[in-house]
């Protein structure tokens, strides 16, 4: 059976998809790419890891009995050596695929398509579509704030809620709530909310442009489905019942800190020179100067700056997670901050200056 393709047509569809491939190869078959002939002409590529898959349509000629797997990495590889906009010929052929361009030959080893494991689609119930530029800044304004190896498994991931014309999207890792929404051009009707583990959040981050095409989003009972054109991702979803995150965000504070995000962003960054690795602690005195940022180590070296701000509030002082205010103001865009504050022993709220869509509550920390 004799395939062929286009080399950055191939390239761009195979490098949509990697991610899903399974890499500690439980199941080998988990590690390759379906190739098969697509519903409506041309190819039809697949991996998956079993927790969430990925489908991309690619231009090409592939015989209609044609179904095999093959290293989706090693195809990968093969097909981003050949000469830019080279056409590239493949045969299959028992357990091998032979690819060739030019001079050079590779020949792979391959497992059959009837093998490989089939997604069971579920039931959409309700979609909405965004611009991939409006949902990449939501994921990215939030993100951060997945926890990474907690027991509570439903803080491994990302709680999208999609509710008459916003779409908000909160995570939290028990320290720190991220919390954003953008606006939607067609209502929802009723609430809808779905928890996305981590590896489907940071895939669909990967492979969302930075222009307006659409993405259409659909939910379904324990799925959730990205349509971005020619490629699509399904992902399981975490069940389990997400925080009542809007308890955690605290109103009527009355302190207030103005400043400016990049003063305060360096000021933090040479501080944490000397912090703690472990702790990675400073303290945040706020009084009628303005702020002072200190910090110490176990080896008695200390580093203290002088950050010019607009303090309204009583005099205080508070501890907080340095990597954790960094992490806020990395991915807040004005030049200016506000930080609401109660006392040196509450949350704080984190937000531009003027406020916007997001919404960030560090905890603090003893010191």
């Amino acid at each position: 059976m004799e395939l062929s393709f286009n080399r950055e047509a191939m390239t761009d569809a195979l490098q949509r998809i990697v991610g899903a491939a399974e890499k500690r190869l439980t199941m080998p078959i988990l590690g390759n790419v379906r190739v098969r002939p697509g519903e409506t002409g041309g190819m039809r590529l697949e991996t998956t890891d079993l927790e969430l898959a990925w489908s991309a349509r690619t231009e090409g000629t592939i015989p209609a009995e044609c179904d095999t797997t093959v290293s989706v990495r090693k195809l990968l590889d093969v097909v981003k050596a050949a000469p830019a906009d080279s056409d590239i010929r493949a045969e299959v052929d028992g357990e091998r695929m032979s690819v060739g361009f030019g001079g050079s030959r590779f020949s792979l080893a391959t497992l059959p398509g009837e093998d490989f494991p089939d997604w069971e689609a579920g039931a959409i119930g309700a979609t909405v579509v965004v611009p991939q530029n409006r949902l990449r800044r939501l994921l990215e304004a939030t993100m951060f704030s997945m926890a990474q190896q907690d027991v509570r498994y439903y803080l491994q991931g990302l709680l999208l809620v999609a509710t008459g014309h916003t779409l908000r999207a909160v995570a939290t890792d028990g320290h720190r709530l991220a919390l954003s929404e953008i606006e939607l051009d067609s209502p929802v009707e009723g609430r809808i909310e779905r928890i996305v583990p981590r590896k489907a959040v940071a895939e669909l981050r990967r492979n969302l442009s930075d222009d307006d095409q659409a993405v259409q989003i659909g939910f379904a009972e324990d799925q959730i489905v990205f349509e971005l054109g020619p490629a699509v991702l399904r992902s399981k979803v975490i069940e389990g019942r997400f925080p009542d995150y809007e308890r955690v965000i605290p109103t009527d504070l009355p302190a207030t800190l103005v400043v400016e995000r990049e003063v305060l962003k360096q000021a933090l960054t040479r501080v944490g020179i000397v912090a703690s690795d472990k702790y990675r602690g400073v303290r945040m005195i706020l009084g009628p100067e303005g702020c002072q940022v200190l910090t110490h180590n176990a080896d008695r070296e200390e580093a203290q700056e002088t950050v010019e701000a607009s303090y309204d509030g009583p005099e205080m002082e508070i501890g907080f997670n340095l990597g954790y205010l960094l992490d806020v103001l990395n991915v807040i865009e004005t030049d200016s901050v506000r930080i609401g504050l109660r006392d040196g022993n509450s949350s704080i709220l984190v937000q531009a200056e003027p406020p916007g869509g997001s919404r960030y509550v560090v905890m603090p920390m003893r010191l």
